[in-house]
C-alpha cells in the first residue's frame, strides 16, 4: 500500500516558489543583505533556500508549530524557534512573512504588536516584507483547482476552496485540498491538509500599520511580475500609485527601517 503523502511536501511543491523568492527579497533590499527573518515560517522553506542561494548567508525560522519546523532542524547557518512571532528574536536584514501570513492576526493591536517587535529586530537599512491578496474575487466562495507533475511522476491536484466570506469584518474561511496520483498507483486524497481563518488586511491597513509602527518609508511591490535582466537577475515591479489592480491581485507590501 502507499504510503499517505506527507501535507507539508505537497504544500512546498504546489504553493511556494522559495527560490524565486530569495532573489526577489535581495533585489527589493538593494544591498546585500545576509541575515533573513522568516516568521510564520511553516517548514521553512524560505530560509532552505535562503541558506542555499546567499554566499554566507544564515536565516532564523520562526512559527508556534513545531511540526512543520522540525524539517529545517539541523541545517548549517538556519536557526529553528518554536515561538509566537510577536516575541521572535535575533537581528535581521530582511524579515519575511510570506503566503499571506499576517492575515492570521486579526485584530489591529496584534499586528500593531508584531510590526513594533520586527521593525525592532532589523539592522539599520532592513526591510519588513510581507505579501497580501485581495479584489472582488477574495469575497466569492467556491474553489480553485490546479494540477502539477512531482519529481516521482505523480500527479497532484490542490484545490483551494473559499468556504466564508465577510466583507464587513474582512474575515474568510479557506482550505486546502490535495489528490495525488502516483504512478500506476491509485489517487490518494488529502481533504482540508490545511484550513485557514484569515483577516484580509488591505494595502492602505497595513501600509498605516506599517507607519504607526515606526518604519520610515513603505512600498508597494508586484507579487507575480518579475522580470529578469540579460544576465537572469530579478528587476522586481514597483506598484505605482494609482496604478490599477485587477479584480484578484496579490502584492509584496514593504517597510523599511
Amino acid at each position: 500500500m502507499a504510503s499517505t503523502p506527507d501535507r507539508h511536501d505537497l504544500y512546498e511543491a504546489c504553493t511556494q516558489t522559495p527560490e524565486r523568492d530569495v532573489a526577489f527579497l535581495r533585489a527589493i533590499h538593494g544591498g546585500a543583505p545576509r541575515r533573513l527573518g522568516e516568521d510564520f515560517a511553516g517548514g521553512a522553506a524560505l530560509s532552505r533556500a535562503w541558506v542555499r542561494r546567499v554566499r554566507g548567508g544564515s536565516a532564523i525560522a520562526t512559527d508556534h508549530d513545531p511540526e512543520p519546523l522540525a524539517r529545517a532542524r539541523g541545517i548549517a547557518r538556519l536557526a529553528c524557534r518554536v515561538a509566537d512571532v510577536r516575541s521572535a528574536a535575533g537581528r535581521c536584514d530582511v524579515i519575511a512573512a510570506c503566503n499571506f501570513s499576517v492575515c492570521e492576526l486579526h485584530e489591529r493591536a496584534q499586528l500593531l504588536a508584531y510590526l513594533r517587535r520586527a521593525r525592532a529586530r532589523l539592522t539599520r537599512g532592513g526591510i519588513f516584507v510581507a505579501d497580501l491578496y485581495g479584489g472582488a474575487a477574495a469575497w466569492r466562495t467556491g474553489t480553485l483547482r490546479e494540477r502539477r507533475r512531482l519529481p516521482d511522476g505523480s500527479r497532484v491536484e490542490h484545490a483551494w476552496e473559499q468556504r466564508a466570506a465577510d466583507l464587513l469584518s474582512g474575515r474568510v474561511e479557506n482550505a486546502l485540498h490535495f489528490t495525488v496520483t502516483p504512478p500506476r498507483a491509485r489517487p490518494r486524497r488529502l481533504r482540508d491538509a490545511f484550513r485557514y481563518d484569515w483577516r484580509l488586511w488591505s494595502p492602505p491597513e497595513l501600509q498605516e500599520a506599517l507607519r504607526e509602527a515606526g518604519f520610515t518609508a513603505t512600498e508597494t511591490w508586484s507579487r507575480f511580475e518579475h522580470a529578469l535582466d540579460m544576465r537572469g537577475r530579478v528587476l522586481p515591479l514597483r506598484h505605482r500609485r494609482g496604478s490599477e489592480l485587477a479584480d484578484e491581485w496579490c502584492l509584496f507590501l514593504v517597510g523599511r527601517r
